[in-house]
C-alpha cells in the first residue's frame, strides 16, 4: 500500500535551521555552532548535492519534508522526497558525532578508499557513525550507492529505513560490505534491507553491549531479501566482558547469500555467543506482490564455528519456532548447549502459489479444469469439494464436479504440489467462473492455508476466469 503516513518525531534541537533547495548544505551544517543542536530542515522534492562530508554534532537533526511509505509487510520502505548525493571521491556523505537525528531523506554516495592497495575500513559509506551515541536514531531514511557499507559502525535506532545496492566496490565484500555494518550493540526493525551486495545487516567485533539496547543486537520485523552475502550476520561475540547478545525476531528472510560459492544462509550466527533467534520466515514467498525465491541452497539459519582460537566458541545460541517453508538450519545437531532448536515448522503456512487458468483469464475453454499448486505438501483428505469449489460469479451454487489432489511429482517436472477441479458438464460460454480453495485445505501438520498470512486471520484463494463466447 503507498501513502501510509507515520507521526511525525519531536523536534529536540535547541534550533531549527531552514536549508532551501539550491543552498550549500554541507558548508550551513558545517558552519553551525557545534555546541548548539540544530536541525537542519530541508525543502523538497529537491537533491542536495555535497562536496564535503557534512558533519553533524552532539543534538544535531536533519529533516526533510514528511511523505509517504511503501507497505511491504513487516517493514515500510519510505519514499522521501529529498536527496543527499556526495560527489565522486567523498569518503562519507555524513559523519555523526554524539547524538544525532535524521529522517526523511535519501543519502547516497559514499566512495570507498585505499592504504597500501587495501580497502580501508570507515570509507566508502552513505553515513559514518563510528563517532555517533547509542542514542541516536533514524526514521524514514534511505541509504544508497555506496562502496562499501550503507552505514558504517553504526550507533543507536533504525527505524523504517531502506538499505540497498551497497558494496558498489567488490573489494569491500567480506571486508565491511554491508547495508548496516555495527560493533555494538543496535536496533533495527520495520525495514526494508535488499539488494545490497554484501551482508544486509551484520554486527561483529564483539557487537559491544550499549546500556540503550537491552535486548542486545534486536534485529526484529524486518523484510530482508536478495543480499549477495548473509541477510543477517551476527560474528565474533563472546569471551570479553562487554560482548554483546543478540535477539533476532520476526524477520522475513529471502533470497539471499546468492553471491557466496559456499552458503551461509538468510541469517548467520559465526564464532558467537548468546543468541536467539525466533520466529523469522523462510523459503519463497511473494510479498506485496512481489515473489522471492528461498535463500540460496534453501539454508535459512546457519550457526557455526569456525575452530579459531582467536575467536569466541560457538554458545548458546537457541533457534526457536521459526517457519522454514522447505529450507534448513545448519547446527542444530550440536548439543543444547552450544545450539538449541526447537518447535520449528519446516513447511509453514500453506498457500496457493499460481493457479490454471489464471486469475482474470478470459478466453478460456468450456471444457477447462481448473488446478491450484499449492506451496507445500497438502493434507490430501482435506481437498475436496468442499475446500475446492467452482461458481458462477455473483451465485453461491456449487458447479457440480470431481476434485483431486496430486503430490509433488518430480519425474514430471511438476514440481509443485497441486489439485485440480474438473467440472462434470461444459462450463457456460461467456460466463465468469469463481473459483475458491478455502480454508479447510490443510497442510500434512494440519496448517489450514493461509493465503496472505500478513493480513489478521485465515484468507483464502480465490480467483476469476471467464469462459470464451
Amino acid at each position: 500500500m503507498i501513502g501510509v503516513l507515520a507521526a511525525v518525531f519531536l523536534m529536540s534541537a535547541d534550533s531549527v535551521v531552514p536549508v532551501s533547495c539550491g543552498q550549500d548544505l554541507d558548508a550551513i551544517v558545517n558552519a553551525d555552532d557545534p555546541m548548539i543542536g540544530t536541525r537542519f530542515q530541508l525543502e523538497g522534492p529537491c537533491t542536495y548535492p555535497v562536496d564535503t562530508t557534512v558533519v553533524l554534532n552532539e543534538g544535531d537533526e536533519i529533516a526533510g519534508p514528511q511523505a509517504t511509505f511503501i507497505e511491504r509487510p513487516p517493514a515500510f520502505d519510505p519514499e522521501p522526497i529529498v536527496t543527499i548525493v556526495g560527489s565522486e571521491g567523498l569518503s562519507n556523505v555524513i559523519r555523526a558525532r554524539g547524538t544525532v537525528h535524521l529522517e526523511w531523506v535519501k543519502i547516497a554516495g559514499g566512495t570507498g578508499q585505499y592504504l597500501g592497495g587495501s580497502p580501508l575500513a570507515g570509507t566508502g559509506s552513505a553515513l559514518a557513525m563510528g563517532m555517533a551515541s547509542n542514542d541516536s536514531s533514524l526514521y524514514a531514511v534511505h541509504i544508497t550507492g555506496s562502496d562499501a557499507t550503507g552505514i558504517s559502525n553504526a550507533h543507536g535506532t533504525f527505524e523504517r529505513i531502506e538499505l540497498d545496492d551497497t558494496t558498489q566496490d567488490p573489494n569491500f565484500l567480506g571486508f565491511v560490505g554491508s547495508g548496516l555494518k555495527a560493533i555494538n550493540e543496535i536496533e533495527i526493525r520495520n525495514s526494508y534491507v535488499h539488494d545490497n551486495q554484501g551482508n544486509g545487516i551484520w554486527c561483529d567485533d564483539f557487537c559491544h553491549d550499549s546500556a540503550s539496547h537491552l535486548n542486545g543486537f534486536w534485529v526484529r520485523d524486518n523484510l530482508v531479501v536478495n543480499n549477495g552475502f548473509n541477510g543477517i550476520r551476527f560474528e565474533r561475540v563472546g569471551d570479553v566482558a562487554d560482548a554483546g547478545e543478540a535477539l533476532i525476531e520476526n524477520n522475513e528472510v529471502h533470497g539471499n547469500s546468492l553471491k557466496l560459492k559456499v552458503p551461509r544462509g538468510g541469517i548467520d550466527i559465526r564464532d558467537a555467543q548468546n543468541a536467539l533467534v525466533r520466529h523469522n520466515v523462510f523459503g519463497k514467498k511473494t510479498i506485496a506482490n512481489v515473489a522471492y525465491t528461498p535463500n540460496s541452497n534453501n539454508l535459512a539459519i546457519r550457526a557455526t564455528d569456525s575452530g579459531r582460537s582467536d575467536r569466541p566458541d560457538l554458545w548458546n545460541v537457541d533457534i526457536v519456532g521459526n517457519v522454514l517453508n522447505g529450507e534448513t538450519i545448519v547446527g542444530c545437531e550440536l548439543s543444547d548447549e552450544i545450539v538449541d532448536c526447537s518447535d520449528t515448522d519446516t513447511t509453514g503456512v500453506p498457500t496457493v502459489l499460481s493457479t490454471i487458468p489464471d486469475a482474470n483469464a478470459t478466453g478460456v475453454d468450456p471444457i477447462a479444469t481448473a488446478t491450484a499448486f499449492f506451496s507445500e505438501e497438502m493434507m490430501a483428505t482435506s481437498i475436496n469439494t468442499t475446500t475446492f469449489k467452482l461458481t458462477k460469479k455473483g451465485s453461491t451454487t456449487k458447479v457440480a464436479a470431481e476434485v483431486k489432489y496430486f503430490p509433488d511429482d518430480p519425474a514430471t517436472a511438476k514440481l509443485d504440489p497441486r489439485a485440480t477441479l474438473d467440472p462434470n458438464s461444459a462450463l457456460l460460454k461467456g460466463v465468469t467462473y469463481k473459483a475458491v480453495v478455502t480454508t479447510g485445505a490443510k497442510d500434512t501438520l494440519g496448517n489450514p492455508l493461509d493465503q496472505n498470512p500478513t493480513t489478521t486471520g485465515l484468507q483464502q484463494k480465490a480467483w476469476y476466469f471467464t469462459v470464451r463466447k
